[in-house]
């Protein structure tokens, strides 16, 4: 449990920027308010006579609640009651406006963002968060923020957090916060700065290298980059990092082999060592690394391949392998393999080399009886699409796959042929735009919609009328974000409306209930042990409920993590098992002021509102999401656990009590 004691100091800093903004007792009006509320979210449609009414009621609980959909709607109608709600008495509320005004990027709040710094710790954390939004436009009063000692911590610990998003980095006023005696602070100060990838810092964010805290170690170990120490201190980084390789902390250790590998072979001996770490994820990074690191020498691949049976670690390995010719895929027998997952990787490893050698490797795997396979091999052709030894080629085969009976397999040719697309291709995209409409998924649809907004803009791209009567008979999508995507192209731009269709309203009193009662816990059961999570109903209702509605009915039993990247997040929640799919249908996002920290659940998104059964789980603080992806919960049990889970893991089940 060493990790969760490195981040205590986190913990309470994030209780200042967490509320409960529905977890009110539900009756009679308010219950119908919360519902009201609920549905304006779901469908996205604003109900302005209504919002106002409850944005000045007398009661806090409800305007914190308004103000709050009004960010998540994007109402930017509301903006001037959302602007004085910010300096309302009650403190979640006045948070709840600040955030919400960040959610809208308004430009015009900077100076109020600036004097809430001092209305309080939620307020002032809330507000540091506006004007990072703002970027250029809070640059000023942000930097100015941060020389002030006199502000909370709490505060000063989000100004640094906010200052990590300006590009340029304000570097001189970070630096001296690396030395500062609390650790929350230090960190923060650590990782504005690796994150910003530059030099001037270098020198500072070196001396921590022997920091007492590994969260701080940990952003050493990110931040000491060969392209971000120059030449000067390139040998200072090297040493530091081959330090922190062999630091106590798994998640230091992660950091340090991948930013090691960036200094090529010279560091060789160091990323092979850490092949042989007690951590999977240590290992799985280390593989990663290998084609950084290792010559042409097919001797040393064969041994490192050999030496781990994980898959998942082979299939590392093979990737960098196959960069200086050597297949070991095929020497492992993957292509014939019953395992799709083996054959799927064998198929994309054969897009890698020269166009010319690639393209004829890939045809095999159009008549795969897996479509997961199909749709591995689709987008490794995708990759070979403009080459020119090969584009005519490659071009017919991906124009074929448009009929293909899966839906991501289409979805990869459909993106592939976007660019260059001639009347023949669009005319198979119609046709397979046919097929999509009975996809559970929309993204075939979606991809479809790009690859015509691509051909009609295009000034030398002539329609013929088959073409644009086929065009025109197109009914108008009932999914919004099909019609979002629609819109986009002229003769659509009647479709622009991004409002879903609303439930019966006791459907939303029924979630408003749900939100105001007790947390529920969700227990994820692995081969690797159990995590458990406390979600946080009401703060994201319609999120929970969809999530704990498809653990109770098995939804989840059985499947795999089928992405983990080592010290950032483990993800689950595709059925399909190679990171497409969902379940059939999209969950609007709804932003709160929770931070990610270690352990924190979030949903994963292709884009906006697009959320369904794929969430993860963060291994360490990663404040560059917050308010981007939906929070939903956070790990309360089990963070061995989730340090051990590698991509792969089985799940046995998902209960909720």
């Amino acid at each position: 449990m060493t990790h969760w004691r490195l981040y205590s100091s986190l913990a309470l800093a994030a209780a200042f920027c967490a509320c409960r903004t529905g977890g009110y007792r539900q009756s009679g009006p308010r219950l119908e308010a919360s519902a009201r509320l609920l549905r304006i979210e779901d469908t996205r449609r604003d109900e302005p006579a209504f919002l106002d009414s409850l944005l000045t009621s007398s009661d806090a609980g409800t305007r914190a609640r308004a103000v709050l959909a009004v960010g998540r709607i994007g109402a930017r109608s509301h903006l001037p009651a959302v602007r004085m709600l910010a300096s309302d008495p009650d403190t979640a509320v006045s948070a709840n406006a600040l955030f919400s005004l960040g959610l809208l990027k308004d430009t015009a709040s900077v100076s109020l963002a600036a004097a809430s710094l001092r209305a309080g710790a939620p307020q002032g954390v809330e507000a540091a968060w506006l004007l990072g939004q703002l970027g250029d436009v809070g640059r000023k009063p942000l930097i100015d923020a941060l020389g002030d000692t006199s502000l909370s911590a709490p505060v000063r610990a989000a100004l640094i957090l906010a200052a990590a998003r300006l590009r340029p980095l304000p570097t001189a006023s970070l630096v001296p916060l690396l030395a500062d005696p609390d650790s929350a602070i230090a960190w923060r100060a650590a990782y504005a700065i690796a994150r910003g990838r530059g030099t001037a810092a270098m020198p500072q964010l070196l001396e921590l290298t022997r920091s007492p805290w590994a969260a701080v170690r940990e952003q050493v170990a990110r931040g000491a980059s060969r392209t971000a120490s120059g030449e000067a201190l390139a040998a200072a980084a090297r040493a530091s990092l081959e330090m922190l390789v062999r630091d106590t902390s798994t998640h230091v250790r992660t950091n340090a082999v991948r930013t090691l590998s960036t200094y090529g072979p010279p560091t060789q001996a160091a990323v092979l060592a850490a092949l042989l770490d007690d951590d999977a994820g240590v290992r799985l990074t280390a593989a990663q690394s290998l084609g950084g690191v290792l010559d042409s020498a097919r001797t040393i691949w064969l041994r490192v391949f050999e030496r781990d049976t994980s898959f998942t670690i082979r299939r590392a390995i093979a990737e960098g392998a196959i960069k200086y010719g050597h297949d070991l895929a095929t020497s492992a027998g993957w292509a014939s393999s019953t395992d799709w997952h083996r054959r799927a990787a064998a198929a994309e490893l054969d897009g890698h080399g020269p166009a010319i050698d690639a393209a004829p490797r890939l045809s095999r795997w159009a008549s795969d009886p897996d479509g997961r396979v199909r749709a591995a091999a689709a987008g490794a052709e995708a990759q070979l699409a403009e080459s020119a030894s090969v584009r005519g080629v490659v071009r017919a085969r991906l124009r074929q796959a448009l009929s293909d009976s899966d839906a991501f397999v289409r979805t990869a040719a459909l993106g592939a042929l976007a660019k260059g697309i001639t009347e023949s291709e669009l005319a198979a995209a119609l046709v397979g735009y046919g097929m999509s409409l009975s996809d559970p998924d929309n993204d075939a649809r979606l991809a479809f919609w790009t690859l015509v907004d691509s051909a009609v803009t295009r000034k030398d791209f002539v329609l013929s009328e088959s073409v644009t009567q086929s065009l025109s008979s197109l009914a108008r999508p009932s999914d919004p974000l099909e019609r979002i995507a629609a819109a986009r192209i002229g003769r659509f731009a009647g479709w622009r409306d991004s409002a879903g269709t609303a439930r019966p309203l006791s459907w939303y009193e029924a979630r408003a209930r749900e939100a105001a009662g007790r947390p529920p816990v969700l227990a994820i059961e692995t081969q690797r042990g159990t995590l458990e999570l406390q979600l946080f109903a009401d703060e994201a209702p319609l999120t929970v409920f969809k999530i704990v509605s498809l653990a109770r009915r098995g939804f989840f039993d059985g499947q795999q993590f089928h992405r983990v990247v080592p010290n950032f997040v483990a993800q689950m929640g595709d059925p399909r098992g190679d990171g497409n799919s969902g379940p059939g249908y999209a969950i609007r996002d709804e932003m709160n002021r929770r931070r990610y920290l270690r352990g924190t659940l979030g949903m994963a998104l292709s884009g906006p509102n697009t959320g369904g059964s794929q969430f993860f789980v963060t291994h360490s603080p990663q404040p560059h999401l917050d308010g981007d992806y939906t929070v939903f919960g956070q790990l309360i049990r089990g963070g061995d656990v989730l340090d051990r889970i590698v991509q792969g893991d089985r799940i046995v089940r998902v209960t909720v009590h």
